[in-house]
């Protein structure tokens, strides 16, 4: 009895301290973007801009925070914005019609577009398309280590163009128990194909608009003048494909096995992993017809987003064939539809509201008055922000990263050269793909580590490299294709 106090004790102990920590988290990130705006004299800042500038601070020091989910910080700035800048003066009686702009983002092509992958996904993980094709491509290339990890790292880059990088991982560590099993305790090729995952999952997702969050975002502020789907990955797919290849060639010098084969023969009996069992169980068989549909509805829109140049029908259209197919075949039921990360759209329709209001009220002009004097080279501002984005996506989310930087880089980028947009937001949405140099960096990173296999110093090793040369490495490119 006394136990059982104690113990609710210290779960009440424990709940009022997180909500205590919030709580003050949260009124120093109010206190200061107040302070930020409204203290300093700001000359040639608009009052509406200033009022922009408050939810702008307010808003980042949330997201870094974490004081409350990162979703919730969207709804929030979302909510400030209608009503700070959507009403003069808060005047209700006034009529006005402009806190409607602040709520198009919800409306935006894009949505439906990244909803689009999110149906794509759900259909490949139901059917075990994914886990199928994992298993061909490996018993494809053998049991050499070194080919072994190239298909390991192929086959994660390719599903993370269209599949969340976190959903990725969890399938993908499905194939890897049974291979973890043939290698031996003190073979360091255990680290290495951990960490191949990680690295192929968060940066294959640089190639695809809806590979990951970030570029969903970096598109929607580009507006008209975004690339198109195939455009995307013309300038994102190849400095990704580059620094994947490299740290492939890393991981074998600094982890080389000690086994000339793996053996992997108990992959073909995987069809699901039971974690509260750690046994592999057989589930009910898939009817054929179904995969037949999803791989015929996954070839057809994704072939017709990449020759979207040809037959001209918009991106977005095209995001209804599979939504449409796989609820018409009852592949995608009800229960899928509320499984879908519903927090990472809302993400980035903050994101997009965000940058909408900086536009609109003029901040992104008073941004670019800040730039120092004597700074006049784009190519030097988009290194520091590139490895400054890297920095901060390590310690939260790559997409509120990107929510907060993309505004201000543009604004400063474009006040250097009016024909910087495009390398600006690409250079900026891609570095946030670099963010892995600690476990809780991405949700990858936080998967592989639970496997009990890496420690934290393996994540900084392949995380500094990658964060110190793939923002160069992706800058050279675009300034080379744009």
């Amino acid at each position: 009895m006394i136990d059982s106090r104690r113990d609710l004790r210290a779960f009440f102990d424990k709940v009022h301290f997180s909500l205590t920590l919030s709580i003050t988290k949260f009124f120093i990130s109010l206190i200061l973007g107040l302070i930020v705006a409204f203290y300093p004299e700001h000359q040639g800042l608009s009052e509406i801009a200033r009022l922009m500038l408050f939810i702008l601070v307010f808003g980042a020091g949330l997201w870094i925070t974490e004081a409350i989910p990162a979703f919730s910080v969207s709804l929030l700035i979302i909510g400030l914005e209608i009503l700070l800048l959507g009403f003069h003066d808060i005047s209700f009686s006034s009529g006005s019609k402009e806190w409607e702009a602040y709520l198009s983002p919800w409306s935006s092509p894009l949505i439906f577009l990244f909803l689009a992958g999110f149906i794509l996904a759900s259909a490949a993980s139901k059917t075990k398309l994914d886990l199928w094709i994992a298993k061909k491509v490996l018993f494809y290339v053998g049991n050499k280590p070194e080919n072994i990890l190239t298909g390991l790292m192929a086959i994660t880059f390719c599903l993370s163009m269209f599949v969340s990088n976190t959903a990725t991982t969890a399938m993908m560590l499905t194939v890897l128990l049974p291979i973890l099993k043939n290698i031996n305790d003190n073979n360091p090729y255990q680290k290495a194909i951990l960490l191949s995952i990680v690295v192929a999952a968060n940066i294959g997702g640089m190639s695809t608009i809806i590979g990951t969050p970030p570029n969903a975002i970096a598109v929607g502020v580009l507006g008209d003048k975004a690339p198109s789907f195939i455009g995307w990955m013309f300038m994102a797919m190849p400095p990704a494909v580059a620094i994947t290849i490299g740290i492939r060639y890393l991981l074998l010098k600094i982890y080389p096995s000690n086994q000339d084969f793996i053996s992997f023969k108990e992959l073909k009996n995987v069809e699901h992993y039971d974690d509260s069992t750690t046994d592999f169980a057989k589930i009910p068989t898939i009817p054929s017809w179904k995969k037949i549909v999803v791989i015929i509805g996954f070839c057809v829109t994704v072939l017709m987003w990449l020759t979207g140049p040809l037959h001209h029908i918009p991106t977005t259209i095209i995001s209804f064939i599979p939504i449409v197919l796989f609820t018409l075949f009852g592949i995608i039921n009800s229960d899928d539809i509320r499984a879908i990360r519903w927090d990472v759209i809302i993400l980035i329709i903050g994101g997009l509201t965000l940058g909408l209001g900086v536009t609109k009220t003029g901040l992104d002009l008073w941004f670019a008055t800040l730039l120092p004097e004597g700074l006049n080279s784009i190519l030097l501002l988009l290194v520091i922000f590139s490895y400054l984005v890297v920095l901060v996506s390590n310690f939260m989310s790559n997409t509120a990263a990107a929510n907060i930087m993309l505004p201000i880089v543009i604004a400063l980028s474009v006040a250097l050269s009016a024909d910087s947009l495009v390398l600006s937001a690409l250079t900026i949405a891609l570095s946030a793909s670099f963010a892995m140099a600690l476990p809780v960096s991405t949700p990858p990173n936080a998967i592989m580590y639970s496997s009990g296999k890496l420690e934290s110093k393996d994540f900084l090793t392949i995380g500094l490299v990658i964060g110190l040369f793939a923002p160069i490495i992706v800058l050279g490119w675009l300034f080379l294709v744009l």
